[in-house]
């Protein structure tokens, strides 16, 4: 079996998980902060 389809096989329920990128998520500072629990940044 081809080394792409392998891939793609091991993968494909993870998906979700692989493509998350931070740099897409909308987050203001204030949320960052609470999440992080940072008083100043």
């Amino acid at each position: 079996m081809p080394g792409l389809m392998k891939f793609t096989l091991l993968t494909r329920d993870i998906r979700d998980h692989m493509i998350d990128r931070y740099s897409e998520r909308k987050e203001c500072h204030a949320e960052l902060s609470a999440r992080m629990n940072l008083k100043t940044v």
